[in-house]
């Protein structure tokens, strides 16, 4: 049985764990097949990964250390949603030398996933307290040799590598080398992460929209039958026609006639 540590930056980078890992009490690490797993969050950018690294190795000592999540591309040869494992991790410090990843357990994955038709690539990977927007910024960052950048990986790294454990870092190409992305760092804080209230912003205004009527509504319009000829109903017994809305208006003029006054004056006469 083995102990892993797994550092993700964010809940959304480690949800993959809670997925295929078994569940167990707060205080106890989550299981996947014979090993114990440990999943530590909240670390986004080098200051906070460090710290988050230096209190779990702090804890106890695992005996493999698995960094997950995203990662941005610096080549055209590697497209967003490509599995990445890097062989080597450099930093944008220049007093940070370059650190080696397992390659014992980084060859294993690779194997692994390429069994199941996932194809996984090695790569050198760069961390930055920066995010890396523009397509300018990325071949600066290449320039060294790196193929992909993120923000927490050298200081996992750097922890596991003092603490005498192997590490890995598996991570999948979010953003390729050609998306622009807007400026993120604007809301970044002192640490590295993303203060929400600097990332919170509200704008207001209006415009004047046109939206052009579709010329078959027009058509149909057009097409449909119209009105060139009408029914008109006179009858004495219908309700509906009636005057006064009573029935058998027929027979109530009728009743009238037949008892209408006779002036007995003018024999040769009646009028009702």
């Amino acid at each position: 049985m083995s102990l892993i540590y797994i550092f993700a930056a964010s809940a959304m980078e480690g949800a993959p764990v809670h997925k295929i890992a078994v569940p167990s009490s707060s205080s106890l690490p989550s299981r996947c097949g014979p090993n114990d797993l440990v999943l530590v969050t909240g670390g986004m950018g080098p200051k906070n990964a460090r710290s988050k690294a230096e209190a779990a190795f702090a804890t106890g000592k695992p005996d493999a250390v698995l960094v997950i999540g995203l990662c941005g591309g610096l080549t055209p040869s590697l497209p967003e949603g490509r599995v990445v494992a890097y062989t080597e991790c450099q930093s944008t410090e220049a007093t940070n030398s370059p650190l080696h990843c397992s390659y014992i357990i980084t060859d294993l994955i690779v194997e692994l996933l390429k069994s199941s038709s996932i194809t996984c690539d090695r790569v050198v990977g760069i961390t930055s307290s920066r995010i890396a927007t523009t397509r300018d910024e990325r071949h600066a960052l290449a320039r060294d040799g790196a193929t992909v950048v993120d923000m927490e990986s050298y200081s996992i790294v750097k922890a596991a590598t003092n603490a005498g454990t192997p590490v890995v870092v598996l991570r999948v190409v979010g953003d390729s080398i050609d998306q622009e992305l807007p400026d993120f760092n604007r809301a970044l804080n002192d640490s590295g992460a993303l203060d929400g209230r600097k990332a919170f912003v509200i704008r207001g205004g209006y415009r004047i929209s046109y939206y052009t009527e579709p010329i078959s509504n027009w058509f149909n319009a057009e097409s449909a039958a119209q009105l060139v000829s009408a029914n008109f109903v006179n009858s004495v017994t219908n309700t509906a026609v009636s005057p006064d809305g009573l029935p058998n208006y027929g027979l109530r003029s009728r009743a009238a006639r037949a008892t209408a006054t006779v002036q007995t004056e003018v024999p040769v006469a009646v009028s009702a």
